[in-house]
């Protein structure tokens, strides 16, 4: 009797349809991508291939799988076969989009945001997501426009403000970004980044307790985030509190090790204990990462002026240049020709 119950599974599955194997492999594949086991929500969505290898919402699920295990290059390959065999799969457009994103291929990112646009009807989502890429483009004018269309379609949303009073914080337009951020936080009271906000902009005003105060209030809401743990260890730094600093760091680290603003601020702390060859290592780690932060080779230059290597420091600042940063040219036109 045990052989007939263990057998006729397989003799009901044998029984399938391609069609039908197609979809229970999906569906499978589906279960644990949403369980978070990539590894096998992958092989699912490889079997699911197998019985129809044009099906694609398996060749983009198999595409988010591989970019959830950190796999974004061979994501692109799924999402870029998806879209061929579907070019208006919007879901697979945006995935694309994430993963260009995610290895900084920004430019690639709002080229499908365009194709997005001419597939949707005015989305406040898709202008949001827009201003977000030029935002790490440092393409601020055009971000604040897609932020403000963003608004315009949706309006009241915190989070739309916030991101435009980071626009204005930017452009050094701080009392500006302060009155948006204060709308904002009226419509949500206990909105973390708008504190975080406000903390950032108080740093650059020199107002180090008052930005510890706001990056707090951030914390006091979400505790143990790794981007305010990282923030509060930079006004530490400004502080000269460089224990205090230094912790906060590492945990960032700890708790998100892709986090490229915390390897700057860490080479800036060993900048300041006069370990410049391990500043310089956290600062080309930063650079890896390939997210969007001020003033990185800004640092870098000046950790290789430390160690008497001026072409490398000015080569450092003019790539800073290259990407906007403020004190990269001032620092090219005192120490380079």
């Amino acid at each position: 009797m045990r052989k007939f119950l263990i057998l006729l599974p397989v003799l009901l599955f044998a029984c399938e349809s391609s069609e039908e194997r197609t979809q229970r492999f999906f569906n499978l594949g589906n279960k644990a991508l949403s369980d978070g086991f990539y590894e096998q929500a992958i092989e699912f969505y490889n079997q699911s291939l197998k019985e129809t290898p044009d099906y694609a919402p398996a060749l983009n699920n198999r595409g988010v799988a591989r970019i959830e295990s950190d796999h974004p290059y061979e994501a692109i390959l799924d999402y870029n076969q998806a879209i061929q065999i579907d070019p208006d799969y919007l879901d697979a457009l945006f995935n694309r989009a994430y993963a260009y994103e995610e290895i900084g291929q920004f430019k690639n990112a709002l080229k499908d945001v365009e194709t997005i646009h001419t597939l949707t009807n005015d989305s406040a989502f898709v202008y949001f997501y827009e201003g977000l890429v030029q935002t790490k483009m440092k393409m601020y004018d055009e971000a604040l426009a897609s932020f403000q269309t963003a608004d315009k379609l949706n309006p009241l949303n915190p989070e739309t403000l916030i991101n435009i009073a980071t626009i204005y914080y930017f452009k050094e337009k701080y009392d500006t970004a302060i009155h948006i951020v204060n709308n904002a936080l009226e419509l949500s009271a206990d909105n973390a980044n708008g504190f975080s906000l406000l903390s950032l902009i108080e740093l650059e005003k020199g107002n180090y307790q008052s930005a510890l105060v706001e990056v707090n209030r951030a914390m006091d809401v979400v505790p143990g985030e790794p981007y305010f743990l990282n923030n509060r260890g930079y006004i530490f730094l400004q502080m000269d509190s460089l224990d205090a600093a230094i912790e906060d760091i590492n945990r960032s680290i700890v708790l998100n090790p892709k986090n490229g603003w915390a390897y700057r601020n860490k080479g800036i702390y060993k900048m300041r204990q006069g370990e410049y060859q391990e500043a310089i290592n956290l600062f080309e780690r930063a650079i890896k990462t390939r997210e969007f932060i001020d003033e990185l080779y800004s640092y870098l230059g000046d950790a290789y002026m430390k160690l008497g290597d001026q072409s490398k420091a000015c080569n450092s600042w003019r790539e800073g240049v290259a990407q906007n940063e403020s004190l990269s040219q001032q620092k090219l036109d005192q120490n380079c020709d």
